[in-house]
């Protein structure tokens, strides 16, 4: 082994135990509540700011620590949100009071947001051939640690013993990531052109990405709703959103390997299409949770594939990137939202249409980039 070779695979297990560390924090959120509205006398609908809060520092995050790549090496940037995610963390198991909680889970959100984008552009542009495969086995270890996190809480009646073990174990993985290196892997090419052409395309990743959350968050937030308008008990409902995660976990396990051989339309067109289908198979009443759980693995190749398809398309495009990661982070928060109006107003019945028109959306900017790529 060559000494050059030893920090790189230090990271790379840094960095999927920080992402496993991050899906951990992210799925407790919900779990928690309750256990905010008891410890600080606050209603549900306040304590549910945590997440707006974490939200918003990832989107800080996001635009401080992934749009500073001329300025900062990586090895630094990777440091400085290792370390706010990791601090933030500990500060948030021990915070006394209602407002230290929301901001150290607004720092915590920061240090996330950089290390999303991060991890991410570090994993698709290191690994040559294999930065598909990679990028989705990383991702996948997201997805055990959003599976692992509710359970966690559960079995700890809370979030502050949880936060606790997460953040030293986020601040044990410092030790590996400050020894990553800025070896950019194509040091000769010249940052893209942003001509119209270039914008357009960074622009319709980053609206994919964004629509494309209505089939990840969309249906993880509100399954368990649909559910209970069908008759099912809350407890089956919490059971079967958990099997859309373990889906969507499984998912990217089973397509890393395709996303070696396969072009990335042909694994993202698919998807679309086969999500759009089993969407209207809840909505005709076919057995709900075995279609969401379909759904779940179908959707679980998208993001690595549209990321590592945007490196490839756009070379040495660092910032341009980020923005396109920016829009899935942006996502994440405003289409739940809107679905959840859409409920409000149509009823629970009518989330499949919503989320099934969201893999169209994104089926067609599939289509545009394609055509565009071709022009």
């Amino acid at each position: 082994m060559s000494e050059p070779n030893a920090p790189a695979r230090d990271v790379t297990a840094a960095g999927f135990a920080v992402f496993l560390l991050l899906g951990i924090v992210i799925a407790s959120y919900g779990p928690s509540i309750p256990h905010i509205t008891e410890r600080f006398t606050v209603s549900a609908s306040v304590a549910g700011l945590i997440v707006t809060a974490n939200f918003l520092g990832e989107v800080i995050g996001l635009m401080a620590l992934g749009l500073t790549h001329a300025r900062w090496r990586l090895g630094d940037r990777l440091l400085v949100g290792t370390s706010l995610f990791g601090v933030g963390l500990l500060l948030a198991a021990a915070a006394p009071t209602w407002p230290l909680l929301l901001l150290a889970v607004f720092v915590l959100g920061v240090g996330a947001g950089g290390l999303v984008v991060l991890v991410n552009l570090y994993f698709a542009t290191r690994f040559g051939r294999r930065s598909p495969a990679m990028l989705g086995l990383v991702n996948t270890a997201y997805g055990v640690g959003t599976f692992i996190g509710p359970a966690l809480v559960a079995l700890t009646r809370g979030y502050s013993i949880v936060f606790a073990a997460v953040g030293v174990g986020v601040l044990v993985c410092l030790v590996f990531l400050r020894r990553a290196v800025d070896d950019a892997p194509t040091p000769d090419l010249a940052p893209p052109v942003l001509n119209a052409r270039t914008v357009s395309i960074v622009i319709t990743f980053a609206m994919m990405l964004l629509v494309y959350e209505g089939l990840e968050a969309g249906v993880g937030t509100w399954e368990a709703t649909d559910l209970l308008s069908l008759g099912s008990s809350a407890q089956f409902a919490a059971g079967a959103t958990s099997v859309f995660w373990g889906a969507f976990t499984l998912g990217r396990v089973l397509t890393a390997p395709l996303a070696v051989r396969w072009d990335p339309q042909r694994i993202l067109v698919p998807a679309f299409i086969i999500s759009g289908v089993l969407l209207l198979g809840v909505r005709a009443h076919l057995y709900a949770p075995l279609m969401f759980a379909l759904v779940g693995l179908c959707a679980a190749p998208i993001f690595p594939v549209v990321v590592s398809w945007m490196t490839r398309v756009i070379p040495n495009a660092t910032t341009l990137v980020t923005y396109a990661i920016l829009g899935a982070v942006i996502g994440s928060a405003l289409v739940p939202a809107a679905l959840g109006g859409l409920i409000a107003i149509a009823g629970a019945q009518q989330l499949p249409l919503g989320v099934a028109a969201c893999a169209l959306a994104s089926l067609g900017m599939v289509g545009v980039i394609s055509l565009r790529l071709r022009s």
